[in-house]
């Protein structure tokens, strides 16, 4: 009968530790570490045009993931992707299905309720995409419909848009940013509200933008960060350590490049390099 209780508490590996194995543990035993993958959050998390992984996110993902091999004394390790929406992102980390979630999540109080978060990676901020005078004539005429992404903080910041300015307002929300983006090409929305980088890439690479444009006007701050299971001190620590090393190197500037191609770093996301990666 003891020998049996043994057997099973091994075989769980929860003597005392609670019902569910630890991740870093897991991907220790395995020589393996799941990637979570948003399929259409270009150019942070993505697939491309031959449908693989890409993004800035997922290349500073498989650099933290090689960096935790190292620590765990694993020449190579195996890296699978995992391909997520904005709605399933969360609930894929809590039941086991990815370790880290790399894509464009904002740390916010409520999420940090059920998730923990890494340093930050990126600053980005919430803008609108607009036809020609479509926000303004949505303010002047107090009613119409605001477009977002199921799932993301742009419907707090698009709530808050109509709690300012009194509209009388529908919140429509979308699949994806290109569904959204459509709509409001053709007329079926007044505005569309999401992150500023997200919405510049997205509207140039739309086949036919129908003079859809991105206002320089930043309305939130959203502050970027890879997100694992709550709970998962030993991970996030292991995540830390490694971006800690990617940025004291500078490797974060030349991922950003790759990625991110012409965009300019905004000052405030150079400075977070400098400020959140911590020594050893």
């Amino acid at each position: 009968m003891r020998s049996a209780f043994v057997a099973a508490c091994l075989a769980m590996a929860l003597c005392g530790h609670g019902a569910e194995a630890d991740v870093l543990d897991k991907i220790a035993e395995t020589g393996r570490v799941q990637l979570g993958v948003r399929g259409a959050a270009p150019p942070f998390s993505y697939l491309d045009f031959q449908t693989e992984p890409a993004g800035l996110a997922v290349r500073l993902c498989e650099e933290v993931a090689a960096r935790i091999g190292a620590q765990l004394g694993i020449d190579e390790i195996e890296i699978d992707h995992g391909i997520v929406t904005a709605s399933t992102r969360f609930g894929a980390l809590g039941q086991g299905l990815t370790d880290i979630h790399c894509g464009p999540a904002s740390v916010t109080l409520k999420r940090r309720e059920t998730l923990d978060f890494s340093l930050l990676y990126f600053v980005d901020g919430a803008a609108v995409a607009e036809r020609p005078g479509g926000y303004d004539a949505l303010l002047a005429n107090q009613t119409g419909k605001i477009g977002v992404l199921d799932g993301t903080t742009a419907v707090a910041v698009a709530q808050g848009l109509i709690e300012t300015h009194g509209l009388d307002a529908e919140i429509e929300a979308f699949a994806s940013h290109p569904r959204g983006l459509t709509a409001l090409r053709d007329g079926k929305i007044d505005i569309y509200v999401g992150d500023h980088a997200i919405l510049l890439f997205q509207v140039s690479n739309m086949d036919e933008a129908g003079g859809v444009t991105v206002r320089d006007e930043i309305l939130s701050f959203e502050p970027y960060a890879l997100a694992v299971r709550g709970g998962e001190r030993r991970l996030l620590l292991a995540i830390d350590r490694a971006l800690s090393d990617i940025y004291r190197s500078g490797l974060i500037f030349d991922l950003i490049r790759q990625e991110l191609g012409s965009f300019e770093i905004p000052p405030q996301t150079r400075a977070i390099y400098k400020i959140v990666g911590l020594p050893d």
